[in-house]
């Protein structure tokens, strides 16, 4: 799930949007999903204006939210995305202030929020990007959902046009850098905490080629990975560096997912901080 946050000054300027025709006539069915705003559209966007007016001093007191379902999820009922946005809400801290969920989309949802809660009290959005994050995933983890955050260019680099040509030349079922990713999470998931070792069992047994590169001090400073069946015309076999499939696959990351925990001093129980 992917969240896009704007910020703006007036209500109804954001729902006349939502529940127009959208700029390309893409808006199917708008209708509101949930929220703590009685009344009909223009009702509404007219209370959440004139309880936001109360602090003129702000000079973007409307918060927005676009939250959007990636293309493998499932379409969401309203009911799921009326649960998904209340969690979301009251996680970003907005829960008692003026908000809606608008909905005109099989994958996505809109949510128009006044900063100013029901007290008069301005709630702040320093860093509201950040803290977005781990609330996005979060819903992911509850309502089993494609982790987007792993699918972005950020974290996963995407395959291109020839490379997906030249994989269904092949007569990959998908292509085998897509494949890769899925193969490799599953065995570092499988042998968190375990060292190594069990990793490189763990990609053996999920049918992934592999190669460490050695570090001048004696360790590794990284993997190039491949499939038995990812070969160039000529034959020969195709790899790539972890890099490549995605970044949470280097070397950095990958050994502090693989190493124990670490245990606790003598004496002291497991989890205990000074």
């Amino acid at each position: 799930m992917i969240a896009k946050i704007t910020k703006g000054r007036r209500a109804d300027r954001a729902l006349r949007y939502d529940f127009g025709p959208g700029r390309d006539e893409e808006h199917v069915n708008p209708r509101l999903i949930t929220g703590n705003v009685p009344g009909t559209v223009a009702q509404l966007a007219h209370l959440i204006d004139a309880h936001t007016a109360r602090r003129g001093d702000v000079a973007r007191p409307i918060w927005r939210c676009a939250l959007r379902t990636a293309p493998d999820d499932p379409v969401l009922a309203d009911t799921t995305w009326a649960r998904i946005a209340e969690r979301y809400v009251t996680r970003m801290g907005y829960g008692n202030c003026p908000w809606v969920a608008v909905r005109h989309g099989e994958d996505h949802i809109h949510l128009t929020i006044s900063r100013v809660d029901w007290t008069g009290w301005l709630v702040r959005d320093a860093f509201d990007y950040h803290r977005s994050w781990p609330v996005v995933r979060e819903i992911e983890r509850v309502w089993k959902l494609v982790n987007a955050e792993e699918r972005s260019d950020r974290v996963a680099p995407q395959v291109t046009r020839p490379e997906r040509a030249a994989s269904e030349k092949r007569g990959a079922p998908r292509p085998e850098r897509l494949e890769l990713r899925t193969r490799i999470r599953a065995a570092r998931d499988a042998a968190r905490g375990h060292g190594r070792t069990a990793f490189e069992h763990a990609l053996t047994a999920a049918g992934v080629d592999w190669r460490a590169h050695p570090s001048a001090s004696g360790g590794i400073r990284g993997y190039s990975f491949s499939l038995p069946t990812w070969r160039d015309r000529d034959g020969g076999q195709i790899w790539v560096a972890a890099s490549k499939v995605a970044k949470d696959l280097r070397w950095p990351q990958l050994s502090a997912d693989l190493l124990p925990d670490p245990a606790p001093a003598p004496g002291r129980p497991p989890g205990s901080h000074d």
